[in-house]
């Protein structure tokens, strides 16, 4: 799948940047503090990924960049899944629904088609599950100290690391960033809270170091962003993008698992006490109404807009079951392992059937512009005729 947007633009602008910078200042872009690049109106905290990966790798193999830019999709595709897994595992407290959940996230059609395309969406994808864990984390650790807890200082540290590893991540792309904030603001009150001061004197520090480059950035982005989403020639009604999302983009399998877990954990939230890991849960559900709002007001209505309510709604179902016992006791049942099975049997047929049989096994297909993405889906597309075939076409395509 060739396409001359996005993808075309990131790589040139990664590849420019990367021959203004040395290695050492690349690296330090990246796990430092500053300002993030702004790229055509768009945050673009992506970039820094790109141009250590080209650095790097045309250091260890010259001539290799468009290899180094695929080889920063895979180290974020194993970030992803090892988050996802340690997730689950914090969730669940077993092993095998934590790898059978986390293979239905990483074999979803747009994680799996994302992390081939060079795109910023990528670090979108790897920072959503980063964020709702770590947060869930620190904040599940809410025991006061005692007799053989862990030191302040260790909790300290705690603290900072995981602000830290969140702001790496905060400027993934402006559109997450209502997530960011709503996520970092809940667990400081939560940790406050907890009367958890010094936790919490910590992780604002280090939040602030990270926000505060982040600010003019930001504001620059979104006003872009807002303006975008009020174009037509994108706009798709929510009878045909609601289906479309639910199997072309999340997957059938991961959208049963999202909403089986989900409404549990809703259906068992209202009959417990309020704490501060619960307190996360509900601003997991109310960025959740937010970006389904979003959804039905703008008007530049894509298949990628799914990627953030999908990431919501999965913090939302893995924080509820952590919250739940009764839902941890039925997913330990052998029915309910089945069940598991049978999605991941649905999703790797699924999955199996787009790269083997889909586009006649890798022949390479012409692509409709501003239609639904389909992520490497035969819909909507034909063969290419040859090489001097023209494989953009714009509204209203002939073989739409």
């Amino acid at each position: 799948m060739r396409t001359p947007w996005d993808d075309s633009t990131i790589r040139l602008a990664a590849k420019q940047q990367s021959r203004r910078e040395t290695v050492a200042s690349a690296v330090g872009r990246l796990v430092l503090p500053n300002p993030p690049s702004v790229l055509e109106g768009r945050l673009n905290g992506y970039q820094r990924w790109l141009v250590v990966g080209h650095k790097l790798g045309t250091r260890i193999r010259p001539g290799s960049g468009e290899l180094a830019f695929q080889v920063v999709n895979f180290v974020l595709l194993c970030l992803q899944a090892l988050a996802l897994m340690a997730f689950a595992h914090w969730a669940t407290r077993d092993l095998a629904l934590s790898a059978g959940f986390t293979f239905l996230w990483i074999s979803a059609p747009v994680v799996f088609g994302m992390s081939r395309w060079v795109l910023t969406e990528n670090l979108v994808l790897t920072a959503g599950p980063i964020l709702s864990f770590l947060a869930a984390w620190l904040l599940g650790r809410e025991a006061p100290p005692g007799p053989g807890s862990r030191s302040l200082a260790a909790r300290v540290l705690a603290a900072g690391s995981a602000a830290y590893v969140m702001g790496l991540f905060s400027v993934a792309r402006e559109y997450a960033a209502p997530s960011y904030f709503a996520i970092v603001g809940t667990t400081l009150l939560g940790l406050a809270l907890q009367k958890r001061r010094w936790e919490a004197a910590v992780f604002a520090t280090v939040t602030a170091c990270f926000v505060a480059p982040l600010a003019s950035p930001l504001a620059a982005a979104l006003r872009a962003t807002v303006t975008k989403g009020s174009r037509d020639e994108w706009f798709h009604p929510l009878g045909e993008w609601i289906p479309h999302v639910l199997v072309y983009t999340v997957g059938p399998a991961l959208t049963v698992a999202l909403i089986v877990l989900a409404a549990a954990g809703l259906y068992r939230a209202g009959a417990r006490e309020l704490t501060s890991l619960r307190g996360l849960f509900w601003a997991h559900l109310l960025l959740l109404a937010f970006y389904l709002g979003g959804l039905v007001w703008v008007r530049n209505r894509v298949s990628r807009l799914a990627i953030l309510p999908m990431i919501v709604a999965l913090g939302l179902a893995l924080i509820g079951t952590r919250l739940s016992p009764e839902i941890q006791r039925a997913l330990a049942t052998t029915r309910a392992k089945g069940a598991v099975l049978a999605l991941i049997a649905a999703s790797w047929s699924v999955l199996s059937y787009q790269l083997l049989v889909a586009f006649e096994g890798g022949e390479t297909y012409a692509h409709a512009a501003y239609r639904l993405e389909y992520y490497n889906y035969p819909l909507h597309l034909r063969p290419l005729r040859g090489p001097l075939d023209s494989y953009v076409c714009f509204d209203p395509c002939p073989y739409d």
